[in-house]
């Protein structure tokens, strides 16, 4: 007689659906197992990813996580318990964290209930709490590599294990069937624009400016483009930098801003290439939806982007901050049609190869499989 699945709480840092880490929290659990496993969402806010879930039937659980101040202890001491109720209630058997708070508050539940813990490091920056929370967590899943040295004070390796984002390839595939006669039909225009996105929040660590900075030398060359970034304005003070530089630069009726956009696989359709210029990244969502659309990627060189774009193979990968290095490699993908379909090609059969969601779901399940049998024991 088969077994019950075993119930998974998962604590997201953010209630919003908009965000990769949230997005790749999504597929994940509207993709486990059922036979084996029961999810369970604790989200901060009611907002748009509560609703996505509990379409899908998937039990939502709405609680604050909040700081850890002396000053509101009692806050504190109220969420720990509160958390408690919850994994008695639903008598959970893993907790898989996103954040250091979540993974914090979840450490001390976890503790005295002796259930295991996964933390999802999905930060590439080192956390004044990663110290206590290394020692909570049974595993850690890293999204890239090189986030291992978040945690170079450690030597054993026997909690990290690496597993990359994963994109659900068949939402490009009707991108993809159209991209080539879509291109042919532009290229019969000599004069069309290149199109040039970038999707991600509009906030300094994006790194935006260097973007319209490198446009500049293709303005300079005299070859058509158009700008677009796409995504949410959580910066208004570097919009209006980024505004005026490009105003500076005589290339603002170039460039536009759009804020969110639901329909961001009609975008990455409509794009010739795609532009991550990113000051601090742990491992893009955004490039490899772009890869899965056929599209060449220049991403600066910070976090995993390296693991997901080979330099020369599938995109360019550029230093950070360097905006001439960046414009050197537009123009040369601007100027090449040839190489453009090349790297889109090759971009999209290396998602296939490593960046599925499918792969991701098989890799993580393993890892539930091995924590509860030995935890069982």
């Amino acid at each position: 007689m088969p077994s019950d699945p075993e119930s998974i709480l998962y604590l997201s840092t953010f209630g919003n659906f908009r965000w990769g880490g949230q997005k790749s929290l999504f597929y994940l659990v509207t993709r486990l197992d059922r036979q084996k496993y029961r999810p369970y969402v604790l989200l901060p806010t009611d907002e748009d990813f509560a609703q996505a879930l509990r379409q899908l039937k998937i039990p939502v659980i709405i609680q604050d996580i909040p700081p850890i101040r002396l000053s509101s202890l009692h806050n504190n001491i109220t969420a720990l318990y509160k958390l408690s109720i919850v994994i008695k209630r639903f008598n959970i058997k893993l907790i898989h964290t996103d954040g250091p708070r979540n993974t914090l508050y979840a450490g001390f539940v976890a503790l005295l209930k002796r259930i295991p813990i996964v933390f999802h490091v999905r930060a590439s920056d080192q956390d004044r709490l990663d110290r206590i929370i290394y020692r909570f967590s049974d595993r850690i899943i890293l999204v890239a590599n090189a986030l291992r040295h978040r945690f170079n004070w450690i030597e054993n390796e026997e909690k990290f294990i690496t597993v990359y984002n994963g994109v659900d390839i068949k939402q490009f595939d009707l991108g993809l069937s159209s991209v080539h006669i879509l291109e042919k039909k532009k290229s019969d225009d000599p004069d069309r624009s290149l199109s040039i996105v970038c999707i991600g929040r509009i906030e300094p660590s994006k790194g935006q400016i260097f973007l319209i900075e490198a446009c500049r030398h293709l303005y300079d060359r005299q070859i058509p483009f158009h700008l677009i970034f796409a995504g949410d304005i959580v910066n208004t003070e570097y919009l209006s930098e980024c505004e005026h530089q490009a105003q500076n630069l005589g290339i603002n009726d170039r460039v536009t801003f759009t804020g969110h956009l639901e329909n961001i696989l009609e975008v990455l359709n409509r794009t010739d290439v795609f532009v991550l210029p990113s000051l601090s990244e742990a491992f893009s969502r955004a490039i490899i939806e772009a890869m899965a659309m056929g599209k060449p990627v220049i991403a600066t060189a910070i976090g995993g982007t390296a693991e997901a774009v080979e330099d020369g193979k599938s995109g360019f990968v550029v230093p950070p901050k360097d905006h001439e290095k960046l414009a050197e490699r537009l123009i040369e993908l601007a100027k090449n049609e040839k190489l453009r379909r090349q790297f889109g090609a090759a971009a999209r059969k290396r998602v296939e190869d490593l960046f599925t969601i499918e792969k991701n779901v098989q890799k993580i399940e393993q890892i539930y499989q091995e924590i509860l049998e030995c935890n069982n024991h």
